[in-house]
């Protein structure tokens, strides 16, 4: 039966693992966080995160679960300068068949940088009484009583080696994760990793507004990318300290600008207000390019042996491009998982962890599909009819979805996951994607 789960180590202070340390804070005696990083002193990019640099997105379902689990949140970060606006009134969205108008959705979202909501969280965390944040140390190891028990991990923190107990390790450190190795070195089978790779990169930077001048009237614009016409785009979203963060980005090897020229001049081939907007800001940082965007999908779940006292979530199992936005919110369901099987269990019960394993695998499923079906569209090889079909009902939505206000309402749901797949198997709207855009209507190409 075992004693339960007195004592926690969590293996990276990212989004997923400071939502894991959350959730383990009500359930255990003591919460360890172990970074290799050095911990910013304020919401700075650190280097284990260079993703950081870049736009993300905080959809509107994990923005609900990181408000439930960190009450005040939102208005906090508001406070302190990140806006709140509604999705509906507020997105530019310069789709490939149109740009839909400001469209009432009573969807808010709040816009920041990564190293500023990560900021937050980290100083939100790092106040509950059972957990303690440790940077600088380097996880090199896992502790075991043999291949079916982990009791703990080895660390490494300058020339100085220790070993931290532990009933329950939860693997949160990313894609750089080396659980597979750790497990083939306790003589399990190594699990089958699927990766699906649109060769998507980004170049970013921010920009200040003049003082006295007005920002523009959208809060973001989103211009995504689709096989195998519309290989650029971009994101830009209004952020913290009256800044605009804006990423440009290219699918299949599209090459990305590296210096200021090259970023104006590429973001005057895309269609939208993007160029005209940021031509005559003043950029305050330099522009930052990033690459590591592949989807890949560890099959933990498949495993027929797991050893206790060990789990994995995040990227570590499930990463996503991340021009869908999906991976904080994904990682707030996970640690909602977490909190559900903690309290699910018998008293003093060890958690399941091939169970937790096998539910994260459900709820990573119809996020990994969104991402996955257009990004294979890029891939050179033969496409599988089903995601061929898949590609072509999205599409189609998509072309739809500028001329149809309540279907743009609908789409949105599903994007922010505030509504699942079913929602499009209304009649009503299922028939209008079916039937497609209005006539009249006609595809533009973006301009290569």
């Amino acid at each position: 039966m075992g004693r339960g789960v007195r004592h926690a180590v969590v293996i990276g202070a990212g989004m997923a693992g400071l939502a894991a340390a959350r959730v383990l804070a009500d359930s255990c005696e003591a919460v360890t966080v172990i970074e290799r990083d050095t911990f910013p002193r304020g919401s700075a990019p650190r280097a284990g995160a260079p993703q950081g640099h870049h736009v993300h997105g905080l959809l509107a379902l994990g923005a609900e679960v990181f408000e439930g689990y960190f009450p005040g949140l939102r208005a906090e970060l508001e406070q302190a300068g990140a806006p709140v606006w509604d999705w509906g009134e507020g997105l530019c969205a310069v789709l490939p068949n149109g740009t839909p108008p400001p469209t009432p959705m009573g969807m808010p979202i709040q816009t920041f940088s990564r190293p500023f909501l990560e900021h937050a969280l980290r100083r939100r965390v790092r106040a509950l009484e059972p957990v303690t944040l440790r940077d600088g140390l380097t996880v090199t190891g896992l502790r075991t009583t043999g291949p079916g028990k982990v009791v703990g991990v080895r660390v490494k923190g300058g020339d100085v080696e220790e070993e931290i107990a532990a009933d329950l390790v939860v693997d949160a450190s990313g894609r750089s994760s080396h659980l597979p190795r750790w497990l083939a070195a306790l003589g399990l089978p190594s699990p089958r990793a699927t990766t699906v790779d649109a060769q998507v990169g980004y170049a970013s930077r921010t920009y200040s507004f003049p003082e006295g001048q007005a920002p523009p009237s959208w809060m973001g614009v989103l211009q995504p990318l689709r096989a195998p016409d519309f290989h650029k785009g971009c994101y830009a979203i209004q952020i913290e300290n009256k800044a605009l963060h804006v990423t440009l980005h290219g699918a299949n090897g599209t090459q990305l600008p590296h210096d200021d020229e090259d970023f104006l001049a590429y973001a005057k081939t895309l269609r939208g207000p993007i160029a005209d907007v940021i031509a005559p800001l003043t950029p305050t940082s330099a522009v930052r390019r990033y690459a590591r965007t592949v989807n890949r999908r560890v099959a933990y779940h498949r495993l027929a042996r797991w050893p206790d006292g060990l789990i994995a979530l995040g990227d570590s199992v499930c990463a996503f491009n991340p021009a869908y936005g999906q991976g904080m919110t994904v990682a707030a369901l996970e640690a909602r998982l977490l909190e559900q099987m903690l309290r699910g269990r018998r008293t003093r019960t060890p958690l399941d962890g091939r169970a937790f394993q096998q539910r994260l695998a459900r709820i990573t499923a119809s996020s990994w599909l969104m991402a996955t079906i257009p990004d294979r569209a890029w891939e050179r090889s033969r496409t599988a009819w089903p995601v061929k079909a898949g590609n072509w009902f999205m599409n189609r939505l998509i072309d739809t979805v500028p001329h149809d206000p309540q279907l743009y309402t609908a789409f949105s749901g599903l994007f922010h996951m505030t509504a699942g797949p079913l929602t499009l198997a209304d009649p009503r709207l299922l028939s209008r994607v079916l039937i497609g855009p209005r006539p009249g209507t006609s595809l533009r190409a973006a301009t290569a």
